[in-house]
């Protein structure tokens, strides 16, 4: 009856640390890489500065026209090239919103409500300056970097690599 009692315990154990890795999974949840809707080349049409903008006024204007591309296997916008990039998506409250990035997302042409990023992190080269993407629509998103809002049209899907 003892060995009967013992494993009753190891089951109860193990139960609880089944439970503790499903609440731990569960956590993870509220943010997910993804690979939906952002990847393809997207070309900058204007842009929205705010008060830290790291860029000055020529600087910012000579990347109107550029293109930023987003894969599976890069993330690449100006001089940032990321060979090896994650996407976590968040949805963001509005203020949550105005607390990271210091300006309203009505300001930025958002509707009421949550705004989704993606924040993009580099696993071989680490990035100097956070850079984020705000999904503004399927074909409009905004880079978030330096302090500026890059407004970007797609400019084709999603490279076959990505697909």
């Amino acid at each position: 009856m003892q060995q009967n009692e013992r494993s009753d315990i190891i089951v109860r154990a193990g139960g609880g640390a089944a439970m503790v890795v499903a609440a731990l999974l569960m956590a993870g949840c509220s943010q997910k890489v993804s690979d939906e809707g952002f990847f393809g080349v997207w070309t900058v049409e204007g842009f929205t500065t705010t008060e830290d903008a790291a860029l000055t006024e020529e600087e910012t204007q000579a990347l109107v026209g550029r293109n930023g591309v987003y894969s599976k296997h890069i993330a690449h916008f100006e001089d940032i090239q990321c060979l090896k990039p994650g996407y976590v998506v968040h949805a963001l409250e509005p203020e949550a919103f105005v607390e990271h990035y210091g300006i309203t997302p009505q300001a930025l042409g958002f509707p009421e409500g949550e705004v989704t990023t993606v924040e993009i992190t580099c696993f071989d080269t680490p990035l100097e300056e956070p850079m984020s993407l705000l999904l503004k629509g399927e074909e409009t998103l905004i880079t978030a970097w330096n302090g500026v809002f890059f407004e970007a049209r797609r400019k084709t899907g999603a490279p076959l690599s990505a697909r």
